[in-house]
C-alpha cells in the first residue's frame, strides 16, 4: 500500500493562549502538566515556552493517542500514533509527519516497515523496533511527590515496611536519586540521597540541594528557604508559600528539607518533605 495515509491532527497551537482556561494540572508552561483543548483533544506531558515539547501523550477528540516526543506542538522524534480503528504507527516523525525509519500497521497481519518521507512510504529498510518509554525525569517525580503531600502522600503510600511498625509506609513513587524511602503518617516523606565519607557528603548535600532550588524555580510552587548551620545537622528547609492553580493547592504549608547530618568522619544526606498538619 503506498498511498497517502493521513491520520494526523497536529494541534498547533500557542498553549500559552489558553493556559488559563486549559491546563488542569501540573505546569503548562515549563515542566510537565495536563492540557485541556477546546476541541476536547487531551495532552499530558512536557512543556517549554508554553508549547508541548518533550515526552508527552495527546488524545484527540476522536480518541486516537499519540505517545512520544513533541516539539513545538508538534510530534517530533520518536512516538507511536494509534487510530481508534486498530491501525498504527510506530516510529521517527518530523514536524508531524512520518519522517525516518518507522512501522505503519494497518492490520495485525500486514504493515509497511521502512524509510519514510514526508508521511509517505519510500522504501522497505530493516531495523530494530522502536520502544516507547517515558524518560525519566527528577524534577517531574519531586514535583508528583510534593502535589502528594497535599493529601498526606495516600495515593502514593504503598505496603507496610514492616508489619510490626504500624505508620511507616514503603513509598511507590520512586525518585531513583534515593535509597530507602518511606512514608511516616506523623513524620512524612524521607529519603537517603548519600550516605559515606563526611567531605563527600558535604559536598553531595550542596548538589542535592541545588537540585531542589532548581526544580522549585522551575516548576509550579514558590517557597521560602532558610539555612540552618548546626555542627552535626545542618538543613536547608523551603516552606511552600504558594502555588499556581495547577498544582495541589493543599501542598502550600509543605516543609521540603535537605538535611546533612554528620559523625566523626561519616555523613548522610538526607531529603525529607513534611506536610502541613491537618
Amino acid at each position: 500500500m503506498k498511498t497517502l495515509f493521513l491520520f494526523f491532527s497536529i494541534i498547533s497551537l500557542n498553549v500559552f493562549s489558553q493556559n488559563q482556561i486549559g491546563c488542569i494540572s501540573g505546569n503548562c508552561n515549563t515542566g510537565k502538566g495536563t492540557f485541556n483543548f477546546k476541541d476536547g483533544s487531551v495532552y499530558v506531558g512536557e512543556f517549554v515556552n508554553n508549547h508541548m515539547e518533550g515526552f508527552g501523550k495527546l488524545t484527540d477528540s476522536r480518541g486516537n493517542v499519540y505517545t512520544g516526543y513533541f516539539k513545538n506542538d508538534k510530534y517530533e522524534g520518536i512516538g507511536k500514533f494509534e487510530r481508534t480503528d486498530g491501525t498504527k504507527y510506530i516510529g521517527e516523525f518530523k514536524e508531524g509527519k512520518r519522517n525516518g525509519l518507522g512501522t505503519q500497521w494497518y492490520s495485525a497481519t500486514y504493515k509497511e516497515k521502512g524509510k519514510w518521507e514526508n508521511d509517505r512510504f519510500i522504501e522497505e529498510a530493516q531495523f530494530e523496533d522502536f520502544k516507547i518509554e517515558e524518560p525519566y525525569s527528577f524534577c517531574n517525580t519531586f514535583q508528583e511527590i510534593i502535589n502528594a503531600a497535599g493529601n498526606h502522600f495516600e495515593n502514593i503510600k504503598g505496603d507496610k515496611v514492616s508489619a510490626y511498625i504500624q505508620d511507616e509506609f514503603y513509598c511507590t513513587l520512586p525518585i531513583k536519586e534515593l535509597t530507602t524511602v518511606s512514608i511516616h503518617s506523623e513524620k512524612g516523606y524521607s529519603g537517603t540521597y548519600y550516605k559515606g565519607n563526611k567531605t563527600d557528603a558535604t559536598q553531595k548535600w550542596e548538589e542535592f540541594n541545588k537540585m531542589i532550588k532548581d526544580c522549585l524555580n522551575q516548576g509550579c510552587y514558590r517557597a521560602q528557604m532558610q539555612l540552618n548551620n548546626g555542627i552535626n545537622d545542618k538543613f536547608y528547609e523551603y516552606l511552600i508559600l504558594s502555588a499556581s492553580s495547577s498544582c495541589n493547592t493543599q501542598s502550600i504549608g509543605t516543609k521540603i528539607i535537605v538535611r546533612l547530618t554528620t559523625l566523626q568522619n561519616a555523613g548522610n544526606v538526607i531529603l525529607e518533605i513534611i506536610p502541613k498538619k491537618p
